[in-house]
């Protein structure tokens, strides 16, 4: 039976998830009452009253679940837990997520996000445009090219015209015909 998976960390990025199960399906953008984000080495989640955290949902197969179960480190690093997703004020669904077993916790608790992961988050919130609680101050101004669907990696501060036409060709997207080569504007 298919389900709906509720991603906040990583696998918001449509990079990352792609490279994980390439045919996922993405529902769109939901929000989870009653947690909140917590960094322990990689993205986590816990209880909190009042809280709030923003994601995207998928609708797997589980053949697909299976294979994300492994990326995550099912069972022993992340357990999977049951909750509504809301999508719109009238619209929730019920979804899984994983959280990191307790052992996990107490041995990441108090370690940051390494730099390319938190990166690679902040790029899947910007492209789903919600709330980004992966963002820092001194972060490029953006990474991806909304209006052209196509996104790049976060690590460049500026890019070409051809850089975006490459990645979309990469993409399948096409590439655009008569690529400028200057930089774009922050």
């Amino acid at each position: 039976m298919n389900r709906f998976y509720f991603a906040y960390g990583s696998n918001m990025n449509p990079e990352r998830i792609r490279e994980r199960i390439p045919m996922a399906r993405t529902v769109g953008t939901a929000l989870i009452l009653g947690w909140r984000l917590k960094e322990r080495l990689y993205a986590d989640i816990e209880q909190s009253k009042g809280g709030r955290v923003d994601g995207v949902l998928y609708l797997l197969t589980p053949s697909e679940i299976h294979r994300l179960d492994a990326y995550e480190g099912y069972p022993h690093t992340y357990g999977c837990v049951e909750l509504d997703a809301i999508i719109d004020p009238l619209h929730k669904v019920s979804a899984f997520t994983y959280v990191l077993t307790d052992a996990a916790r107490r041995e990441r608790e108090g370690k940051k996000y390494p730099e390319d992961y938190r990166l690679i988050c902040s790029d899947g919130a910007q492209w789903h445009g919600i709330r980004d609680a992966f963002h820092r101050k001194d972060d490029p101004p953006f990474s991806h090219i909304l209006a052209r669907r196509m996104w790049f990696p976060p690590v460049r501060k500026v890019a070409t015209w051809a850089d975006v036409a490459a990645a979309g060709a990469k993409r399948g997207a096409g590439v655009a015909k008569n690529a400028a080569k200057k930089p774009l504007k922050k």
